[in-house]
């Protein structure tokens, strides 16, 4: 009798602690330039999907297969060779145990463990909000079942005037909340202070490429273009978005100085289911 089989006999809980075991055992052997593993601190409608694709297409060059059996998944995990991946499964990832993780949880609420490589993806704060306008827009037009729609659906009314007044402020400066619950742009500040990695979409290929410089990996830039409804927005909302936004502006402008100065001076970022066949 082959193993598949007898490991069906194995009482439920057994399979599960020798899938964790297997799972310590693959993950121990992680060496990313002296770190254990990546965690992308994944801020919305900024590039995020396009670097956990990235991370993807390192195993099969078929990303898209794979981040849909990691969203299908019942606990967001996957194995694919000798990597494992999670998504959003908080438990997970603040255990540790995976080459690649990533989530929507803000930073101040996770207890990564130490030798994590942690990275994040910044953005234009009033392209970034429209980003997000569109896609919900997207959704709704296209009838696309998405599970944020059941909450976030009800932001959009009928214009783009209800949407500012009706989505959250943590999801309206979700750059800033993701790094202080307060909104307070020095405490966010310190928190970015101590990623390993960040950098801005606008910058995105250079900053794919001293991810790699600071990993040892070899990864390649793409893009994933998820929406394809594009709202017209009369320069007037525009506006008074970009000063709804002022704080997080503030914010980003502190953590560009941060950024150039450190590239300036030299001082580096701040140091430390399986595949389809």
């Amino acid at each position: 009798m082959d193993f598949q089989r007898i490991i069906q006999y194995i009482p439920k809980i057994f399979r599960n602690r020798l899938d964790e075991a297997r799972i310590r055992a693959m993950t121990a052997s992680y060496d990313l330039g002296g770190y254990k593993r990546i965690y992308l601190v994944h801020i919305r409608k900024t590039g995020g999907t396009s670097l956990n694709h990235i991370f993807l297409n390192l195993q099969t060059g078929d990303s898209a297969s794979l981040y849909e059996n990691l969203a299908r998944s019942p606990d967001h995990r996957i194995i694919c060779g000798d990597k494992v991946y999670v998504g959003w499964n908080v438990r997970y990832i603040n255990a540790g145990n995976y080459f690649y993780a990533f989530s929507h949880t803000p930073l101040h609420e996770l207890d990564l463990p130490e030798g994590t490589f942690t990275v994040t993806c910044f953005r234009d704060p009033v392209k970034r909000v429209i980003s997000h306008y569109n896609m919900l827009m997207n959704f709704q037009v296209n009838k696309i079942d998405h599970p944020c729609m059941a909450i976030e659906g009800k932001w959009l009314g009928n214009s783009f005037e209800d949407f500012l007044q009706r989505i959250p402020e943590e999801h309206l400066l979700n750059q800033l909340y993701m790094f202080s619950a307060r909104f307070d742009a020095s405490e966010a500040l310190a928190r970015v202070a101590g990623l390993s990695h960040y950098f801005f979409t606008e910058d995105f290929a250079r900053g794919i490429d001293e991810l790699n410089t600071k990993t040892g990996l070899n990864l390649k830039p793409l893009h994933i273009r998820k929406a394809s409804f594009s709202a017209s927005i009369p320069e007037e909302s525009i506006e008074k978005l970009r000063g709804m936004l002022a704080r997080e502006y503030a914010f980003l402008d502190r953590v560009r100085n941060m950024r150039k100065d450190m590239q300036q001076d030299g001082t580096p970022d701040r140091q430390l289911h399986d595949c389809p066949p």
